[in-house]
């Protein structure tokens, strides 16, 4: 028999036995572990606030505290415990993210299909000319009164027709394989930046040529301060708006300092940044906060008063791979960045480890 300090640190079990008793289901090791993770796990979770946690504790104990703890209440409990695991809002990035991608999924499909469609007719319209073409020569060739000269001066001019044609497809064909190079590299909703799929792409292929060439890789990541609040009082219409004005700004940015901008998911968006000492990156990333902060946005809703604006801030979060540190690394660390910017305040930037931080205006 341990002490009771030992029994304590074991989940205090002694104290949850009279109630397992009482409820008849001391011996069912489903409702013990149901029970345990309600009570220890759940306090232990950092993606559920205090007050979320304590909503979920309170609604599973109000069902273990009825009668009957058959099968069918302890599926019941058990779908309380997934609905709150589900609606985090790391889940409901995921979500979107995943929604994102089934919108850029289906434009690409409808583009290649668009394509393919076209690529069959083109090449029914070329098999008509040259039967036409074809045709006409033989004719040429029946008519007695013609000079070879004249026959083949003619089908010169058609060939030379035809090639005329075949260049001016060529260029369409360009045009459009670089619209479906567009499709699948950038984002559905902003179109400005690249995608999640093109930045992990990138990232593994930044990661090589920096390592090769000895030159350092750092990543920005940027998140919307209380989006949530701007998506509840104006709707998510506006919300993508200000995505979108957000995204124009950071594309001019990384256009100028030759930085890859993409979103990660949701409202966090990132640059990648080769080449880019640790004063340089953070520099860029102070000159982006105060510019976000400065822009107004415009709603255009009936909804607000005329001539009203919208200010939001960014907080970024700024990290630089190391020595033995792989992309995950970069990234977990921008993350934790950026989360630390919004501990400390919101509107600022915050480098991971030696990088510093830069207080919001």
């Amino acid at each position: 028999m341990g002490t009771d300090r030992e029994r304590k640190s074991h989940g205090g079990l002694d104290g949850l036995q009279p109630t397992l008793e009482r409820l008849g289901v001391v011996d069912d090791a489903d409702w013990l572990a149901l029970v345990l993770f309600a009570r220890n796990v759940v306090s232990a979770m950092d993606i559920f606030s205090e007050d979320q946690k304590a909503e979920l504790q309170t609604r599973v104990f109000e069902q273990v505290g009825r009668r009957r703890l058959d099968r069918a209440r302890f599926l019941r409990v058990v779908a309380v415990i997934q609905e709150f695991l589900l609606d985090t809002p790391k889940m409901a990035d995921l979500r979107a993210q995943l929604e994102n991608e089934r919108r850029g999924f289906a434009s690409l499909y409808k583009e290649m299909g668009d394509v393919l469609i076209d690529i069959r007719q083109s090449s029914e319209a070329r098999a008509s000319t040259l039967g036409r073409i074809d045709a006409d020569a033989g004719r040429d060739l029946a008519r007695m009164d013609q000079s070879p000269e004249e026959v083949v001066g003619r089908l010169r001019d058609r060939i030379a027709a035809m090639a005329v044609q075949a260049k001016a497809e060529v260029r369409a064909w360009q045009e459009r394989a670089a619209r479906l190079e567009h499709t699948a590299n950038f984002d559905a909703l902003l179109s400005e930046l690249y995608s999640r799929r093109a930045l992990d792409a990138q990232l593994a292929e930044a990661s090589e040529r920096c390592r090769r060439d000895n030159k350092p890789l750092s990543l920005m990541f940027i998140d919307v301060d209380l989006f949530k609040h701007v998506n509840d009082t104006y709707g998510h219409q506006v919300g993508d708006g200000v995505l979108r004005v957000l995204a124009a700004i950071l594309s001019a940015h990384a256009l100028q300092f030759g930085g890859y901008a993409a979103r990660f998911g949701g409202e966090e968006l990132v640059i990648l940044c080769e080449g880019l000492t640790e004063t340089e990156v953070m520099a860029q990333a102070e000159s982006i906060r105060q510019d976000v902060a400065r822009c107004p946005f415009m709603p255009h809703l009936t909804s607000t008063e005329a001539g009203s604006s919208l200010h939001v801030t960014v907080s970024v979060g700024v990290a630089q791979m190391g020595p033995g540190q792989n992309v995950s690394d970069l990234v977990f660390a921008a993350d934790q960045a950026m989360y630390a910017a919004k501990r400390q305040g919101r509107n600022r930037v915050v480098g991971h480890g030696g990088l510093g931080a830069l207080r919001g205006a």
